[in-house]
């Protein structure tokens, strides 16, 4: 049994290993969301960098209005009930804390460094 689980594992991670070498040659079919440029300017892998980082940054303030709003439905449907008001309250306070919490850490990057948040990273070939 432990030779099967010892056989299958190897399998399993030359699987996964060889197809990243197809990878490698992937030109995508669909431009990337927050990017100018169609299928044929974005092959780079800093394209993906700065999508990437755009995406999380939108992500995060959707999320937050997201959870701000089950927390005002939450807060809204209470009907009174005082534990229920309370939870309301803690998923809005938690959502705004989230959201300070990353426009903080923003602000401090930007002080720092502005380059550290606008990201513009260089073409591979540009680095040798």
């Amino acid at each position: 049994m432990r030779k099967f689980f010892l056989v299958a594992s190897v399998l399993i991670l030359a699987v996964l290993f060889l197809g990243d070498q197809a990878g490698a040659v992937y030109e995508p079919l669909e431009p990337i969301p927050g990017t100018s440029g169609g299928t044929s300017a974005i092959k780079e892998f800093p394209a993906y960098v700065n999508a990437i980082y755009k995406f999380a940054m939108w992500s995060v303030g959707i999320a937050a209005l997201l959870m701000i709003s089950i927390g005002g439905f939450m807060y809204f449907t209470a009907a009174g009930n005082n534990s229920k008001m309370e939870s309301g309250k803690k998923v809005i306070a938690d959502a705004l804390y989230g959201l300070i919490a990353v426009l903080f850490a923003w602000i401090i990057l930007n002080t720092i460094n502005p380059d550290l948040v606008n990201i513009s990273v260089k073409s591979v070939e540009n680095l040798k």
